[in-house]
């Protein structure tokens, strides 16, 4: 008798802007990895939509997509000492050559029936898996179906703790996506002020507001308390929240000599970043590793200085994924959850 994996189903980008489910077989595991089953995983607002584009982590088409995954674990490798069977865990995932038998290749796999994550902890000493610092245990005052945005909620954090943001400096956010929002709210937890958001459209004014933000500025309507700080050389900090020049520019024109701009946003291949802009010293690109804040966010969740959910819009069945990917294109939603 032949015997045959088990096949699972997973949603990928068959073509540029056309998504659909294709089987593969249940992916193996290492001595260092635990086998997830995928419960529930977020559409990002921008990574998914460039892929999906064809504009970002190009092909080769069919793509696997997810990079917010939350699942149950199901299984465990010999080597693995962080999981047990029956954690919620974060950002499980497929490589390409767990996908190889649909010819085309995986961003990051957690739209998958079925994932994988690594015990980079106790793999250490068999060769650091730099992705998997952040497949971590949720705790169990967190529902697996909202967990997805932790992950976003825990970019977003670092991206400022990385930024040098600190208490008694003066912040800029360029953007007004879930990110810009997310970063707004941390901001004010973590005692940034004076913060200012800077956007293109007045709707979203009344929205930082109730963020936190002192003042939010678009064209050149430019709130009060903004405009005497650049008339005294600019912002300590400003975090580029949407990965565009223009978005980049604008936080340069904001920045003080000596100050930071930091770049959260990803920028998709086809329009990089100008280099002209890309080169000033002020300009600090951003490498998010989320896991270093991971009880840090927690806490504040626990604490209730965060709802979780507030973040999350929509959560819907899988099968309906057009309906949500549709909603986050059309910004009708800022974070959609599929479950599995």
């Amino acid at each position: 008798m032949i015997h045959r994996d088990p096949s699972i189903r997973g949603l990928f980008v068959l073509e540029k802007n056309s998504l659909g489910f294709l089987p593969f077989p249940e992916p193996e595991i290492g001595p260092y990895q635990a086998l997830v089953r995928v419960a529930a995983c977020g559409i990002c607002n921008s990574t998914d939509w460039k892929i999906i584009q064809g504009r970002s982590k190009r092909g080769p088409f069919p793509i696997l997509l997810g990079h917010e995954s939350a699942g149950v674990v199901e299984k465990t490798g010999a080597g693995v000492r962080s999981f047990t069977e029956g954690d919620v865990v974060l950002r499980a995932r497929l490589e390409d050559r767990h996908v190889a038998s649909t010819g085309g290749c995986s961003r990051f796999g957690g739209f998958s029936q079925k994932a994988v994550v690594t015990d980079a902890w106790a793999e250490r000493g068999a060769g650091y898996n730099a992705f998997a610092h952040a497949q971590q245990k949720v705790p169990a005052f967190i529902t697996a179906r909202e967990a997805p945005v932790l992950i976003s909620l825990k970019e977003t954090l670092y991206a400022l703790k990385a930024a040098g943001v600190a208490p008694g400096q003066s912040l800029a956010i360029v953007g007004t996506g879930p990110a810009a929002q997310m970063m707004t709210r941390l901001a004010k937890i973590l005692g940034i002020s004076p913060l200012f958001v800077f956007g293109r459209r007045e709707r979203w004014s009344g929205l930082f507001s109730r963020l936190g933000a002192d003042g939010y500025a678009w064209d050149d309507r430019v709130p009060a308390g903004a405009r005497r700080i650049l008339r005294e050389g600019g912002l300590d900090r400003s975090v580029d929240a949407v990965g565009t020049s223009p978005a980049l520019r604008t936080c340069l024109s904001v920045t003080r000599p000596g100050g930071v701009a930091a770049v959260y946003g990803m920028p998709a291949d086809d329009e990089p970043y100008d280099e002209t802009l890309a080169g000033d010293p002020r300009v600090l690109p951003l490498r998010v590793r989320e896991g270093e804040v991971h009880e840090e966010l927690l806490g504040y969740v626990q604490r209730g200085d965060l709802d979780l959910s507030e973040w999350v819009d929509r959560i819907l069945p899988w099968d309906r994924f057009q309906e949500g990917f549709d909603l986050v294109r059309e910004k009708a939603a800022r974070k959609v959850i599929l479950t599995l």
